[in-house]
């Protein structure tokens, strides 16, 4: 494992005893995001993380009724995320893989999906990746984070699209958007912490959805599997 991802996993708590309540604040930041995969796949459902880390969402997605398969190209990591999901009793499975050579894993799911993965790379690269991903399901979902979690950590190689350009992306891939949305509160500045006191929620939500959150995800599909 690269320095670099050693030290964010070691931030972020994922080799401490008590990475199950690192875990449980993951899982509870990003709610919003497995209620839009429940949407667009029904349980028990075939799902892929590419990029899985350290299984936490592959924990929580096993938990629910889906079969769930997570893949990184880090070992250490697949690893480590195998003997926690046996502790735990999941099912998930992991494995390594490159997420530029999705073969294996052709037209065996629903949906795809990858969080905090895409934006470190190019345009063009993010377009290949998500054409390699819409080989695998119907449904491909990608989340990044927004411009504002500079607010909240280094910035360091992430490129950050508003939502009609992460949307603009997924349709370059060769897929039909069917959803875009944001979610994650921003508290990181008093006019932030102003704003969410005094709207309404629906009005938060609203703008969240056009992009005023700490992550913005987009779902597309396969044109011709929407034929099927």
């Amino acid at each position: 494992m690269s320095e670099r991802w050693q030290s964010y996993f070691e931030a972020h708590g994922a080799f401490e005893n008590n990475w199950l309540s690192t875990a449980v604040m993951h899982w509870g930041f990003h709610e919003t995001l497995y209620g839009m995969i429940g949407r667009y796949c029904e349980k028990p459902g075939r799902i892929l993380d590419i990029g899985s880390g350290p299984g936490w969402s592959e924990f929580y997605l096993s938990s629910m009724g889906y079969a769930v398969t997570g893949i990184d190209n880090e070992p250490k990591l697949v690893e480590l995320a195998k003997r926690r999901a046996e502790l735990l009793g999941v099912s998930a499975k992991f494995e390594v893989a490159d997420a530029f050579d999705l073969t294996a894993y052709q037209a065996k799911f629903d949906l795809a999906f990858s969080c905090g993965v895409l934006e470190h790379f190019d345009r063009e690269v993010t377009i290949k990746l998500l054409k390699e991903q819409a080989l695998c399901a119907k449904y491909v979902l990608i989340q990044i984070p927004t411009r504002h979690t500079a607010h909240t950590g280094i910035v360091t190689d992430e490129r950050f699209y508003s939502i009609s350009e992460l949307a603009n992306i997924v349709e370059e891939s060769g897929m039909e958007v069917v959803a875009r949305f944001g979610y994650g509160d921003l508290t990181a500045t008093k006019t932030q912490l102003f704003l969410r006191r005094i709207l309404p929620r629906a009005i938060l939500r609203w703008l969240q959805n056009r992009g005023f959150a700490y992550s913005i995800a987009v779902i597309g599909a396969r044109r011709q599997a929407l034929q099927e």
